[in-house]
């Protein structure tokens, strides 16, 4: 038996614009912007509302005038499974491939169940 996908896994795509200001070939400073440059200070602590004016000021040293930097992501949300226990919960895959209910039962990445790892037979260790 395995667990029921009830919504499938999905790959949401975004875009996020920050204003740059380069102080040398490797770095700067880099403020959250929209599309146009214009950056919102109310969610800035004030050592970024203070780098912030700086940079307005002129003060920071730019070696070239700011610009606005386009970066495109995407993430993959995980699918929702209903177990074999009957609670439904994200199947958040770990580094092995595994993920678990609330109620301790292991999945693998395809909804099948197999057997908690601390059930599984002990690894060996290459000896190098």
């Amino acid at each position: 038996m395995g667990a029921k996908i009830i919504k499938p896994s999905q790959r949401e795509f975004f875009v996020e614009h920050s204003l740059n200001y380069d102080t040398s070939s490797n770095g700067g400073f880099s403020f959250h912007c929209d599309a146009h440059g214009h950056v919102d200070l109310s969610s800035f602590s004030d050592a970024a509302k203070h780098n912030y004016q700086q940079c307005l000021d002129g003060m920071v040293g730019a070696i070239r005038p700011p610009y606005v930097q386009e970066r495109e992501f995407s993430r993959l949300t995980p699918a929702i499974a209903e177990c074999e226990c009957g609670k439904r919960f994200e199947m958040d895959i770990d580094g092995e491939g595994l993920c678990y209910c609330y109620c301790g039962k292991c999945y693998n990445a395809a909804g099948q169940s197999i057997r908690p790892r601390s059930e599984w037979e002990e690894r060996y260790e290459d000896d190098y």
